[in-house]
């Protein structure tokens, strides 16, 4: 019985609890406000791209305060701060909605309830990621045995990956209730289903930090809010962990992934895929990527951790270079080949992500683990923005093939950079 409520098992359940309600409520946010701006896509990709904006430009001050305060005080925050965003976002949509087809609100208004809705997006958007470092990034490493965290780390990609497959089937399910009652029904059910998660998640983690004795951590001095937003560039990259974490960064800047949008209107348009091949594809996606948490720690166990996450990486960009190669014949068959080596290659991703994981918490000293795994954050937000860039830019389905090739461009690079950054750091973890 004790096995089941170890510290780690504690760690794991709030995991669970919390990611399967944001993930039911990141799912149905499109619905939501596809029901209230009726036929307008392009205001959810709006929404999206603002959370994305407001994110970047404060992910380095969230990464500074988390280095600044000790963690039972960043778990409370980070916790609650979803909360209140989760209750804030029901309550704007409840507003807005109401606004927009029962009344003839003015553009300012429905405007400025539009940018509160994607404020309380940033807010739960950042305290998600309180959460993420604080627990999968300070207190994992502080708690869990050196020997353990592969193996602890690969559970939390497990719940990571089922949520992502499981959740949005839920709430899909839950949405559709709103037909049945009104059309708010589903989404406050969801939205519920998401706050009361945050309950077990907060007695969990405080429950660990109290009784593992790590309320106290090294934290760095801030004087002032003003010092707050002060963020080190300089420290972050000449970090002996920057070439690392560019490493990954890299990998953000693809379209061949089941769940990019790209890929998915490529698939629509050009190859004319029905939805229904296109949504298994997307499943298909995750649970490929679940087999990387069985390969990667047997790979550890016999090689190393540092050379399992180079075969993981190679074999990504290896199964791509075949998919790529299929790609440019452009036939029917050759279109399933180039999906099935993209599922193929999401065994290599999500494996060389659960190293590079593993290596920062590894080797980010506790003092500025807020920092550096914040400008990782930073670093992937970047690349995704970069993408949505190129996707505006290069809008045409014509022009899709040059971000396949650039996709592979940039997994190739990232391997190059990989290897030096592991040729450079040998001996060193």
């Amino acid at each position: 019985m004790k096995k089941l409520f170890t510290m780690e098992t504690q760690i794991l359940l709030g995991r669970l609890l919390t990611r399967s309600g944001d993930q039911a409520w990141d799912f149905v946010i499109p619905f939501a406000l596809l029901h209230v701006f009726p036929g307008k896509i392009q205001i959810a990709a709006l929404y999206y791209l603002l959370i994305k904006i407001g994110g970047f430009l404060l992910t380095p001050w969230v990464g500074r305060w988390i280095d600044t305060n000790q963690r039972l005080r960043v778990v409370k925050a980070g916790v609650w701060i979803q909360f209140v965003a989760v209750l804030g976002g029901v309550v704007i949509f409840y507003v807005l909605d109401e606004a927009v087809h029962t009344g003839a609100p003015s553009d300012l208004w429905i405007a400025t309830l539009f940018l509160l809705l994607s404020g309380v997006g940033i807010l739960a958007s950042l305290g998600s990621l309180i959460t993420d470092i604080s627990v999968g990034n300070d207190l994992a490493p502080t708690l869990v045995p050196a020997e353990k965290l592969t193996y602890f780390n690969s559970w939390l990609r497990r719940i990571d990956l089922g949520t992502e497959v499981g959740a949005p089937i839920v709430a899909g399910v839950l949405f559709s209730l709103s037909s049945v009652y009104s059309h708010h029904f589903g989404l406050f059910l969801i939205a519920l289903w998401n706050m009361l998660s945050f309950a077990p998640e907060y007695l969990l983690l405080t429950n660990v930090i109290k009784k593992s004795g790590l309320k106290n951590k090294e934290v760095s001095s801030a004087k002032s809010w003003a010092e707050l937003f002060y963020f080190n560039w300089k420290d972050s990259l000449t970090s002996p962990i920057f070439w690392l974490i560019f490493s990954y960064a890299l990998l953000w800047l693809s379209v061949l992934s089941p769940h990019g949008v790209l890929l998915a209107g490529y698939l629509k348009d050009k190859m004319a895929l029905p939805e229904a091949e296109i949504g298994v594809f997307r499943g298909l996606g995750a649970i490929f990527g679940l087999f990387s948490t069985l390969s990667f720690p047997v790979l550890v166990k016999k090689v190393g951790l540092i050379e399992s996450s180079k075969v993981h990486l190679a074999f990504q960009a290896l199964t791509l270079c075949v998919g790529i190669v299929a790609f440019s014949f452009g036939t029917s068959w050759s279109t399933y080949i180039f999906l099935s080596c993209i599922l193929l290659s999401r065994i290599g991703l999500y494996g060389f992500s659960n190293g590079e994981f593993e290596l920062r918490q590894r080797m980010i000293p506790e003092g500025k683990r807020g920092q550096l795994n914040s400008f990782s954050h930073l670093t992937t937000t970047l690349a995704t923005l970069l993408l949505f860039g190129a996707g505006s830019v290069l809008s045409s389905t014509s022009d899709f093939k040059y971000l396949v090739y650039a996709s592979l461009a940039a997994v190739l690079l990232a391997n190059v950079v990989f290897l030096r950054w592991a040729k450079a750091t040998e001996g060193g973890i």
